[in-house]
């Protein structure tokens, strides 16, 4: 069974090409969002990345990944189904676009996987922490 063991959210990141690492910026726990401007449906330009440890008899098997944020409510909004196939033993993903939930309020985003053509989803432990609140626009400033 895969293992999710790094589950974070950022702003961007860069992988160098010669030694295969990853920097992340801007790991984000909080978006907010000015007041009236909350679009249901819009996407968040932010990046999820997740990091898989697969079991060898799964390499090359087509896996189907999924990222919901679930409200302390039981509310979940959930990304669009990525499928993948595990080329090594340690696996990672990064999937830009977070789906922005119909109202603010604290919310973990969690990681679902199945094997493709499975029916039922596995979440798996890890969860990142994520608020998302409306704020005041600032007043004009005049001078």
């Amino acid at each position: 069974m895969p293992h999710c063991y790094l589950l974070t959210v950022c702003g961007g990141s860069s992988l160098d090409q010669q030694s295969n690492n990853v920097t992340l910026w801007n790991l984000v726990e909080q978006v907010s969002l000015p007041q009236g401007t909350h679009p249901v449906g819009a996407i968040l330009p932010l990046e999820i990345h997740a990091y898989f440890q697969i079991a060898p008899q799964e390499l090359k098997q087509s896996l189907q990944f999924r990222f919901s944020l679930v409200a302390h409510t039981g509310l979940e909004t959930t990304t669009d189904v990525f499928d993948h196939r595990a080329l090594s033993l340690r696996y990672r993903t990064r999937t830009a676009g977070l789906p922005l939930p119909p109202v603010t309020g604290s919310y973990e985003i969690r990681v679902d996987w199945r094997h493709a053509g499975a029916e039922g989803w596995t979440r798996e432990d890890i969860a990142w922490p994520l608020t998302i609140t409306e704020t005041d626009p600032r007043p004009v400033t005049t001078h």
